[in-house]
């Protein structure tokens, strides 16, 4: 196995996913899977990115634990739960290429009035707000696969830090990671091959957090927003490009 090539390109693709998602907290699996896609059976892309996102997402939960914002993860995950049966039910009746469409454009218009109105103050954790949040995490995620950017949305409008947002998205992205995972092993989608692929994508991943972590103290409060916006951008013009070549 260590011979094949593929394994080598998918560690490589989530030691970069990993030092974005040192960076700013999110944004590994958006990085490692354009890399990978295209030469790996779904079937085995799919567990193995899972168990390699918790994985990511539990080693920079550890990192900056103690800056957890632990009231606003109460909220989201209040708001996650019926976000994601809405996820599933809507999958029913819209086709997925929809859904991505409808996704991308919001995040894409998010950021554009992010650019072109002054930031305002902080907002706060509120029920209201962090359970609207944690309801479009659970509904996008459910239903394509992208959770992250209503979360980091949240982030930006609470007026979390750079290091309460590396701690506080992570814990909440490896929560819903290990009830995936759960889910894909009932169903029997864990074998040898997901399991090479994670024993060489896990410690890339990790590797590329901890080669991320000095760059990481040396970025500016409005740097990290500014990398915040950049990566929910090409979250939204990924959902866009998916969608329009789906219909």
């Amino acid at each position: 196995m260590l011979d094949d090539p593929s394994l080598w390109l998918f560690a490589l693709a989530w030691f970069l996913g990993g030092f974005v998602n040192g960076l700013s907290g999110m944004g590994a699996a958006m990085v490692a899977l354009p890399i990978v896609a295209g030469s790996m059976d779904p079937h085995t892309l799919v567990p193995a990115t899972c168990v390699c996102v918790a994985i990511i997402s539990a080693s920079t939960a550890w990192v900056f634990w103690r800056h957890t914002r632990w009231q606003a993860l109460k909220f989201l995950i209040i708001g996650a739960l019926p976000g994601s049966l809405a996820g599933l039910a809507i999958l029913l009746i819209l086709p997925t290429s929809v859904l991505q469409l409808a996704a991308g454009i919001i995040m894409v218009l998010f950021v554009l009035w992010q650019f072109f109105h002054a930031i305002t103050m902080p907002r706060g954790d509120t029920l209201l707000s962090g359970s609207i949040a944690g309801f479009f995490s659970g509904f996008i995620n459910t239903s394509i696969s992208f959770g992250n950017p209503p979360v980091a949305i949240y982030s930006l409008y609470a007026g979390w830090s750079q290091l309460e947002t590396l701690g506080s998205m992570n814990v909440f992205t490896l929560i819903a990671c290990l009830i995936t995972c759960v889910a894909h092993a009932s169903a029997g989608l864990y074998n040898m091959d997901v399991l090479w692929h994670v024993l060489f994508g896990g410690p890339a991943t990790v590797l590329g957090m901890v080669v991320a972590l000095p760059l990481e103290t040396r970025i500016s409060q409005t740097l990290f927003r500014r990398i915040l916006l950049f990566i929910i951008a090409v979250a939204g013009g990924i959902c866009i490009i998916r969608g329009l070549t789906s219909l």
